[in-house]
């Protein structure tokens, strides 16, 4: 078993945050010294394992993948590479998710390379508190791993297809994560589709927008008129919002669209790029081969009737067990797999923020004041991370 002082459950694209965020601030030299660990559960193929493998555009800036990193400090070796080069020269546009993702392994390619004693591969069934307050991460035979006063846990989402299922009243094996779908998983899909099938994509989101283009793009004039639904309960119809990236005069009433951070418009949430062309088109009425359905009040029939239901309404957290140093379970401030943190991105448990837990990244994103989850990379790298290091740091000795 390792001692630490600081554990970092994951090594996705939201944990090596905590080494962009350190290195950014100076003080990842001196963590490293102090024990931090990053936890992969991916035990072959390059660490942390293929990073945002989807077949869309980015939902925000290049710049913003490369804006959390210094470019004097220890990742300045992946900002040479022809993937950041490639996010550079678009900077201000939509790229193309593989190529984020190959920065992003890139970034993970560095922290392995230049602290290989920091990356420990296994796969982490739990993690148990001590008598101490330290935690413990355990495999799933019991075998300790590490113990350290902090853990972060950045562990990823994954999309609940069954509880859609049962929700809905549809047949597991009709439900597809769209994740699958967006990294390429278009085989049978297409093919019923070509057959004059019928699919829904369960979301208003982003990701249901962007399959529902990636599917039309691959069918190009195959595509049968209303073969694809869009069940939907976030979207205003004939009122869509200013999805764009820059701050315009914005009336008043649009102001809660504004990050109170950046003073971007929207930076977390809408529609961009080709999703965005998308809707607008679905909205007008010159894209037949697309329908719109409101489920605000009710679900529409054609959840039942499709050949194929896509699962396009979020993550849920990938949870990682916790336990007290009784054993019993550490009851958290949600009881529906879900994992809610706090504004400095601690967990919270029944009685507020666990001590010496973090969570950080897709499945432990922050909430704005609407209740919605702050997700990007920009984020992951940036203020959520900033939290962490800076709680981490501050029992560091200079």
């Amino acid at each position: 078993m390792k001692k630490a002082l600081c554990q970092v459950v994951g090594f996705g694209p939201a944990a090596l945050g905590v080494a962009v965020a350190a290195d950014r601030g100076g003080v990842l030299d001196r963590l490293l010294g102090e024990g931090l660990v990053f936890l992969d559960r991916h035990a072959e193929g390059p660490p942390g394992g293929r990073r945002l493998p989807y077949l869309i555009e980015s939902n925000s800036a290049a710049s913003d993948f490369l804006g959390a990193v210094d470019p004097a400090g220890a990742f300045a070796e992946a900002l040479a590479r022809p993937a950041a080069r490639l996010l550079s020269d678009r900077a201000d546009r939509h790229v193309p998710l593989t190529v984020a993702g190959a920065f992003l392994d890139d970034l993970a390619q560095v922290v392995a390379a230049t602290a290989p004693d920091a990356l420990i591969r296994a796969d982490v069934a739990s993690l148990r508190r001590g008598a101490a307050g330290t935690w413990t991460s355990v495999t799933a035979d019991g075998t300790p791993l590490v113990t350290s006063r902090f853990a972060v846990l950045a562990t990823g989402g994954q999309e609940d297809t069954a509880l859609t299922a049962r929700r809905h009243g549809i047949p597991p094996s009709r439900v597809l994560p769209s994740g699958e779908l967006l990294a390429g998983k278009l085989t049978y899909v297409v093919g019923r589709l070509r057959a004059g099938g019928q699919v829904a994509i369960l979301g208003g989101s982003h990701s249901a927008f962007a399959a529902a283009a990636l599917l039309l793009d691959r069918l190009g004039d195959q595509a049968p008129r209303r073969g694809i639904h869009i069940v939907h309960r976030t979207l205003a119809l004939g009122h869509p919002r200013p999805w764009c990236m820059d701050r315009p005069a914005a009336a008043p009433a649009m102001a809660w669209e504004v990050c109170q951070e950046t003073g971007v418009v929207n930076r977390f949430h809408g529609l961009r790029g080709v999703a965005r062309e998308l809707c607008l088109k679905a909205l007008s009425g010159s894209e037949d081969r697309l329908v719109l359905h409101d489920a605000t009040h009710k679900p529409p029939r054609i959840l039942s009737r499709a050949d194929l239901v896509v699962h396009a309404i979020g993550y849920r957290t990938r949870q990682v067990p916790l336990y007290d140093v009784d054993g019993r379970p550490v009851t958290l401030s949600r009881s529906d797999g879900a994992v809610d943190v706090d504004d400095e991105c601690r967990v919270t448990g029944a009685e507020g923020a666990v001590p010496g837990l973090f969570g950080l990244g897709l499945g432990y994103a922050r909430q704005d004041p609407y209740g919605r989850r702050r997700v990007g990379v920009n984020v992951f790298h940036g203020t959520d991370a900033d939290h962490v290091v800076r709680a981490v740091s501050s029992v560091c000795p200079a």
